[in-house]
């Protein structure tokens, strides 16, 4: 009954405000929702790419010593950090880079990239698909398919983590199934296990770029897991989920993808498995994946238009995904147009989210916690009406700059390498500022609880 009482909230599911206890879910719908969400085509088709240039082994190698580590760390504390605090990834941004800061930034490297830009290309590859499997239908032509698609996202969006939630129910178990159906075709008919392990890539990938690859597949969802992880009941729920899905059903899938490349011979696994004679599943994977990966997509690039601009999140879902459907529906009807320029904008938007989660763990884990004597985790992103906050937080936004510079021109890993110059900038530079009084914290604002403004 809380729940219904709580009627303003239902639809914009608390986006600028703490998640209260009655909304919070357990460690099964946390784990199933993560999964569901951030574990769908993209996983298969990045395991395409691993079987394509790495034999088995080393594709084990790259995904569980590397990418999956990595990912299940970066993740456990970033979804920590949402169960602690309740809020959303960009109103805890209001903490290591102040209102305005968290609000430009979340603007730029979310609702620009994912929210319009991915929603955008997703809902455009989503009817590229369609038009494929039912060429000569209007109903399903590129444009036509993009536009029912991604107006089948937003309604989902629109509705919040309860719709990701329900739909994750069906998804994850559809996807597990799905997958081991098409491995056990591929080992059965192109000589077992053993052949998997024998088996020649087509082309090379050394390990490290393996290791790129897969961190970089999931580094942007192991940073925005506090969107979903806000609604756990407690912290450790938010980090056994997610790092269950990483060890478990996140190796599942790619590894999975990996044998059956392999095995079939061609890197796009859709191809592969039409060729196992699965139509159906890979019309269920295509369809069902993108739908809940899309709505992700949207989801999140809604919440942080919320925090930027002063209008129900609900709301703000349907405005941002309508101006990526239709941006989706203009390349189907142009059909030809490359979208190469554009995506390797937005993917450049994007690789600078690295250097912020780098930013928001040194604020929460080491400033709050050792500098400011806020030990009590639950407290050190704590939004309380009536209290006075900054609007820029200089150590953050300094800290940001440095990690997005080493993103780009330090060799390695550039998503690890942004994250930690972030982090030791963040920490030296708040220390060194405490230390000699030096004032970083400009602008006040008095935060007035979980209202649009």
């Amino acid at each position: 009954m809380e729940r219904r009482r709580r009627g303003r909230f239902f639809f914009d599911d608390y986006s600028l405000e703490e998640v209260p206890s009655v909304e919070r879910y357990g460690l099964y719908n946390l784990f199933l929702t993560l999964s569901a969400s951030f574990g769908a085509i993209a996983v298969l088709f990045a395991g395409g790419v691993l079987g394509g240039g790495l034999n088995f082994v080393d594709s084990t190698i790259a995904v569980l010593t590397g990418g999956t580590t990595v990912l299940a760390i970066i993740g456990a504390l970033s979804g920590a950090i949402g169960a602690y605090s309740g809020l959303s990834t960009y109103v805890g941004w209001r903490f290591p880079f102040g209102r305005a800061g968290g609000k430009i930034l979340g603007f730029a490297l979310i609702t620009l990239t994912t929210g319009i830009g991915w929603f955008a290309v997703e809902s455009w590859f989503f009817g590229v698909v369609m038009s494929e499997i039912y060429p000569n239908n209007p109903f399903f032509s590129v444009w036509a398919a993009a536009l029912w698609g991604g107006a089948l996202m937003i309604l989902s969006t629109y509705i919040g983590y309860r719709a990701l939630s329900f739909l994750s129910y069906f998804i994850l178990p559809q996807h597990v199934w799905l997958v081991a159906v098409g491995l056990l075709l591929a080992i059965s008919l192109h000589g077992g296990w053993g052949a998997v392990l024998t088996a020649v890539p087509k082309s090379h990938m050394t390990l490290t770029e393996a290791i790129t690859d897969t961190v970089g597949l999931y580094i942007a969802g192991s940073l925005i897991a506090p969107d979903i992880t806000r609604f756990a009941k407690r912290a450790k729920d938010a980090v056994i989920a997610w790092v269950l899905h990483m060890y478990v059903f996140y190796p599942f899938l790619i590894l999975g993808a990996v044998a059956i490349v392999l095995l079939t011979g061609s890197v796009i696994i859709t191809e592969d498995m039409l060729k196992l004679g699965m139509g159906v599943g890979v019309l269920l994977i295509i369809v069902l994946g993108q739908w809940i990966i899309n709505t992700v997509n949207l989801y999140s690039g809604s919440l942080s238009f919320t925090n930027a601009i002063p209008i129900r999140r609900d709301i703000s879902s349907i405005i941002v995904g309508i101006i990526g459907t239709l941006l989706a529906a203009y390349w189907g009807y142009t059909a030809g147009a490359s979208l190469a320029p554009f995506e390797s904008f937005i993917s450049l938007l994007g690789s600078l989210l690295p250097a912020a989660g780098g930013s928001v763990f040194a604020e929460f884990y080491i400033v709050r916690r050792y500098f400011d004597g806020i030990k009590d985790p639950y407290q050190r992103f704590k939004l309380e009406p009536g209290k006075e906050y900054s609007e820029v937080n200089l150590v953050g936004i300094l800290s940001f700059a440095a990690g997005a510079l080493a993103g780009f021109f330090v060799p390695g890993i550039a998503a690890i390498n942004a994250i930690l110059v972030a982090f030791f900038v963040h920490i030296i530079l708040a220390y060194v500022f405490k230390k000699a009084h030096i004032k970083y914290e400009f602008g006040k604002y008095v935060y007035r609880g979980g209202v649009v403004r």
